[in-house]
């Protein structure tokens, strides 16, 4: 079974999600204007913060699932880019506040990650985000315990929204099963549908054909005269049994007006398979048609079978004629006589 897509079944590519992008960036957006501090003062933050709300953007389009390779890269390279810049612009001591506004953004977007099938590289992401801010505040004041302490509450964050995306992902693909189940369900029944559509309508084409003929005999009237229209409803039926696919277009008729010169005719379709398309019959049934026509005498034969494994329609006389058409061919009509 072909994996789940979690984020379509949550709605992360519709409409929601881009209310949720739209009100993703109005909120950082504000929050980096109006309390972004010293480092929305530098080009590196501002290029973080744009950065930022495209990636939030790219992550709510309808990607396949897993998310693709070179998304998740770009993802992660915004995360690593957006801690440093902000983070080195930063005081080294004390709470920054809604300074560090990017330890929460850059946790949504590891958590988008996890959501559309990335878990494990979202949490490559935030350990990432951890450990470039040890080393910042290890680096400034020695103290690296700061740093886990500005970042363990995201990562604390992202792991439990992100096992939450793991239970939906099998919970997702349980209701998946259950679509696909009964998804076959319904299209057996309606294949049972038409089968027993297609069975009423041939039986109905039969009442039509041999019904008056039928009563007829039963109320006794079975007269020497009426022998060969019944010998023709008789021949007639055999072929909607034994030659169906061929029995169509204006080969019934041209068969029922050899067969009413006392011409012998059998129509047979041996292919034992699902018949070819009517625009691949249509040109040989016609073919079948001319030739019965210049019939006179005698009895023939048409089949459809396959010959050196493709279809093809034969017609074969009682002295010996035997001519081919093939339906992989039939544009060019191809005959031969033996």
């Amino acid at each position: 079974m072909a994996r789940v897509d979690i984020g379509r079944l949550l709605g992360l590519t519709g409409p929601g999600a881009w209310v949720l992008a739209g009100l993703y960036c109005v909120t950082y957006l504000t929050l980096a204007a109006w309390a972004g501090g010293p480092p929305m003062q530098t080009l590196e933050g501002k290029v973080a913060l744009a950065l930022i709300l495209v990636t939030a953007i790219l992550l709510v389009l309808p990607w396949r699932y897993p998310l693709p390779g070179p998304l998740v890269g770009w993802a992660l390279g915004v995360v690593g880019f957006s801690t440093v810049a902000i983070c080195w612009h930063l005081s080294p001591s004390g709470w920054p506040g809604w300074s560090s506004w990017n330890f929460g953004a850059d946790t949504f977007l590891m958590f988008m990650l996890a959501l559309r099938g990335r878990f494990w590289w979202g949490a490559i992401g935030l350990v990432l985000m951890s450990l470039l801010t040890i080393h910042w505040t290890l680096t400034t004041t020695g103290d690296w315990w700061h740093g886990f302490d500005l970042t363990y509450r995201q990562l604390a964050t992202y792991f439990a929204g992100g096992f939450f995306a793991l239970w939906l992902r099998r919970t997702a693909r349980q209701i998946a099963e259950f679509q696909e189940t009964e998804q076959r369900r319904i299209a057996a029944e309606q294949a049972r549908d038409s089968t027993a559509d297609e069975r009423r309508r041939q039986l109905e084409r039969v009442r039509l054909l041999a019904g008056p003929a039928l009563a007829q005999i039963a109320d006794g009237g079975g007269s020497v005269a009426l022998r060969p229209e019944h010998g023709l409803l008789e021949a007639e039926l055999r072929d909607q049994i034994r030659g169906r696919s061929l029995a169509a277009g204006p080969l019934p008729a041209a068969l029922r007006e050899a067969r009413s010169r006392g011409i012998e005719i059998a129509l047979l379709d041996d292919l034992r398979e699902e018949p070819p398309p009517v625009e691949l019959l249509e040109p040989a049934i016609a073919w079948a048609a001319t030739l019965i026509a210049k019939l006179r005498a005698g009895s023939a034969t048409i089949r459809l079978a396959r010959a050196d494994g493709e279809p093809v329609v034969t017609f074969a006389t009682a002295d010996g004629l035997t001519e081919t058409f093939s339906l992989s061919n039939a544009a060019h009509q191809p005959l031969r006589a033996s």
